[in-house]
C-alpha cells in the first residue's frame, strides 16, 4: 500500500473542494448572526448612538408645562371699608355708600402655563457635550470592530482547527492501516519461518500505540466541534469543506505596518479615548464662565386675578463665584487625564507595531516550514515503498518499516499543524490591521495552496 500527500494549488475558490457541509464564510455568517459577544456589542454602539442623539438636544429650547389647581383659605381683598367714618367730613356721600373692598384673587383658582428656557451662552458645555457624544459613540463603534475581530480569529482557530483534527484522524487512520496491512506480512512471514516472534510483538505493539493514537486524534475532534458550535452558537455542525491552506506568498512587513496605524479598532478606540478626555477639559473649563439663557413663559388660568401678567420674557444669568476650589480641582484633574491618554496611545501605537512585526514574521516562518516539509513528506513517502520493497526481499527489518510508517504520519501533521498556524496567525495579523474579513481574500487568492490527504 502506498501514502501520498497531495497539495492542490487552488485556482479556484476552495469552497469547491467539498459540495455539501460548512465553509468558513457560512460560519462567520452563522457568528454574526448568533454569537452573544458581537450582539453585546452592538447593544453598546446602540446606546452610544442613542446618547449621541440625546446630546443634540442640549441646543433646542427646554419646554415645560405646568398645571395646578388650588383652594385659599379665603379670597384675597383689600378692604378699606373701615375708613369710611374719617371722611364723613367730605362732601362725598354717594361714594361713601359704596362698598369700599376689591377682591384680589378668588380662593378657587385654577391655572396652565408653559416655559420656554433657550441657552444662550454655556462657554462651550454644549458643543463640548456633542463632542463627547460623537467621541463616545465612535469608541463603541471601535470596540465593536475590535470585538468582532476577535471573534472572528477565535472563529479561525476553531473552524481549522476542526480541519486539523479531521486531517489528524485521517493521517492516524492512514499509518493504522499501514501497520495492519504489515501485520498480515510480518505473520505469513512468521508462518513460513522467515521471522521470529519478535518481529511479530513489535508489530503489534506499534499497531496498538498507532491505536490509541487514532482513538485520541478523534477524541480531539470532538472537542474541536464543540468549540467550533460555541463560536457559531449552534448545537452541532456538519463536516468542514474549507480546508488548510497556505499562501504562495503575502504583502510585506511596510504593508500591514500602515494598514495596522490607519484600521487597528484599538488605536482607533484610544484616539476616542483621547477626544473624550479633551472635550472633557472644556466641559471643566466652561465652569469658570457665566451661564446665560433666554426664558419666556405664558399660560391661562381659571379664576386668575386680571392684574396678574399672563406672559412674560426675560434673560437669566447664572455665574458660580466661589464653591471651594472644587471646580479649578475638577479642571486640573481633566487635563491629567488627557495627558494620560496621550501616553496610552504612544505606548499603544508601539505595541501595536511589535504585534504587527512578531504576527508577520511567523507568518513567513510557517509558510517556509510548509515547504521544507513538503519535501521532508516526498522524501518519507519514497522512503517508506523502499523500506516496504527491501523487507519483502529480507534486505529491511519490521522494525525500519514501523519506523518509516510512524515517520511519514508524524511528518504529514507536522506541515498540518505548520498551515494551521500560518492560518490562524494570518487571521490574527488581519485583526491588528483592522481587516479580519480580508481572510476570504487569501482563501480565494490563486496563489492559495490547499492541503488534502489521500490514501
Amino acid at each position: 500500500m502506498k501514502i501520498r500527500i497531495i497539495i492542490l494549488f487552488a485556482s479556484l475558490p476552495l469552497s469547491v473542494f467539498a459540495e455539501e457541509g460548512i465553509s468558513l464564510r457560512r460560519a462567520s455568517e452563522l457568528t454574526i448572526e448568533n454569537n452573544h459577544t458581537i450582539k453585546a456589542a452592538e447593544q453598546q454602539q446602540l446606546t452610544a448612538h442613542r446618547n449621541r442623539q440625546a446630546a443634540r438636544g442640549l441646543y433646542m429650547p427646554k419646554i415645560s408645562t405646568t398645571a395646578a389647581w388650588t383652594t385659599l383659605q379665603k379670597d384675597l381683598q383689600i378692604d378699606i371699608n373701615p375708613l369710611k367714618p374719617l371722611l364723613s367730613d367730605l362732601d362725598i356721600t354717594p361714594l361713601l355708600g359704596l362698598d369700599w373692598s376689591y377682591t384680589l384673587q378668588k380662593r378657587n383658582l385654577g391655572f396652565i402655563e408653559a416655559d420656554i428656557t433657550v441657552p444662550l451662552f454655556t462657554g462651550g458645555k454644549i458643543i463640548a457635550a456633542n463632542r463627547a457624544a460623537e467621541a463616545s459613540e465612535s469608541a463603541a463603534n471601535a470596540e465593536s470592530r475590535a470585538l468582532s475581530g476577535k471573534v472572528f480569529s477565535e472563529l479561525v482557530e476553531r473552524y481549522f482547527g476542526v480541519v486539523l483534527a479531521s486531517n489528524v484522524v485521517e493521517v492516524r487512520a492512514l499509518a493504522v492501516q499501514a501497520m495492519e496491512q504489515h501485520l498480515q506480512d510480518i505473520t505469513l512471514l512468521l508462518e513460513n519461518g522467515m521471522v521470529t516472534n519478535t518481529s511479530l510483538l513489535q508489530v503489534n505493539y506499534a499497531l496498538t500505540k498507532s491505536r490509541q493514537e487514532l482513538n485520541s486524534a478523534r477524541s480531539a475532534l470532538t472537542i474541536a466541534r464543540r468549540g467550533l458550535s460555541t463560536t457559531t452558537c449552534t448545537d452541532s455542525i456538519g463536516h468542514t469543506t474549507t480546508p488548510i491552506f497556505i499562501c504562495g506568498a503575502i504583502e510585506g512587513l511596510d504593508h500591514f505596518l500602515e494598514r495596522a496605524e490607519q484600521g487597528n479598532a484599538q488605536l482607533q478606540y484610544i484616539d476616542s479615548q483621547n477626544e473624550l478626555a479633551r472635550q472633557n477639559i472644556a466641559i471643566h473649563r466652561a465652569d469658570f464662565f457665566p451661564e446665560v439663557v433666554a426664558i419666556a413663559g405664558g399660560g391661562f388660568g381659571h379664576n386668575i386675578s386680571n392684574i396678574l401678567p399672563r406672559w412674560a420674557v426675560g434673560v437669566g444669568f447664572r455665574f458660580t463665584i466661589f464653591d471651594g476650589l472644587n471646580r479649578e480641582y475638577s479642571y486640573a484633574a481633566a487635563k491629567s487625564t488627557a495627558k494620560r491618554a496621550e501616553e496610552l496611545k504612544t505606548a499603544a501605537n508601539q505595541d501595536i507595531k511589535l504585534l504587527v512585526e512578531s504576527l508577520y514574521n511567523k507568518c513567513i516562518d510557517y509558510l517556509q516550514q510548509c515547504s521544507s516539509l513538503s519535501y521532508a513528506i516526498e522524501f518519507a513517502n519514497d522512503y517508506l515503498t523502499n523500506i516496504k520493497v527491501a523487507f519483502q526481499e529480507d534486505m529491511a527489518t519490521s522494525t525500519e518499516v514501523i519506523d518509516a510508517t510512524l515517520a511519514l504520519a508524524a511528518t504529514k501533521i507536522e506541515q498540518l499543524e505548520a498551515a494551521y498556524n500560518f492560518d490562524t496567525t494570518l487571521a490574527r495579523l488581519l485583526e491588528a490591521t483592522g481587516e479580519s474579513e480580508r481572510f476570504f481574500d487569501y482563501i480565494e487568492s490563486i496563489n492559495s495552496k490547499a492541503i488534502k490527504y489521500e490514501e
